[in-house]
């Protein structure tokens, strides 16, 4: 298996460029992104608000949770847009920079591959999420969409669907038949030889509003 690399997060976070062809002021920016009770807008600010928060993470190499930096500020969609890249590109930088150290996530003690795996979903799954909101047939980065699956959700089988539609179905956005659809989805973010074989389910609810 490729583990996920640090230029993975960058290359997802450029496949969310056709959704900065839509206007500020167009409403629906407004709409809600499903699953999710957020709107477009304030979805897209949330990406930058994750990969911020992982940032500080990796940099400190936390072994516990640090205060969030940022949570829902207020931004016009394209401003966000721009805050997801630049912090895509922080977050590579320090992973290229963690080696073989890891740091704390709820999910487990993640080392690089793991953080860029949840990275990529971040970025790519609420991209999706805005872009149905906004009537854009978003194309997801099917080799990027490999690693991740198979190194953040190894439980899911190859073989059921193409990689991108796996990370949606494994995520809660599509149903694909043999992919079990869990709310409480999670993330293998330790190294996948401390994987007990078991799909992971969220433990503690999400710190974001």
């Amino acid at each position: 298996m490729i583990e996920p690399q640090p230029a993975d997060v960058i290359a997802a976070v450029m496949a969310l460029t056709p959704l900065s062809a839509v206007s500020d002021t167009d409403q629906r920016w407004q709409k809600v992104a499903a699953p999710t009770d957020w709107t477009a807008a304030h979805t897209v600010a949330h990406i930058s608000d994750a990969l911020v928060f992982y940032c500080g993470q990796v940099a400190r190499r936390a072994c516990h949770a640090l205060p969030v930096v940022r949570n829902g500020r207020v931004g016009h969609p394209s401003e966000q847009l721009d805050n997801a890249v630049t912090s895509a590109h922080m977050l590579a930088g320090l992973l290229r920079d963690l080696g073989s150290e890891r740091a704390w996530h709820p999910s487990g003690n993640a080392d690089r591959a793991g953080w860029v795996a949840m990275a990529v979903t971040e970025i790519l799954v609420h991209g999706y999420d805005a872009a149905q909101a906004l009537e854009i047939d978003l194309q997801l980065p099917d080799a990027i969409c490999d690693r991740t699956v198979s190194r953040a959700f190894p439980w899911v089988g190859p073989d059921y669907a193409s990689s991108d539609r796996l990370l949606l179905a494994v995520t809660g956005r599509i149903e694909i038949q043999g992919v079990k659809q869990d709310p409480q989805w999670w993330w293998q973010s330790a190294p996948l030889q401390e994987w007990d074989g078991k799909p992971r389910q969220r433990t503690i609810q999400p710190r974001w509003s």
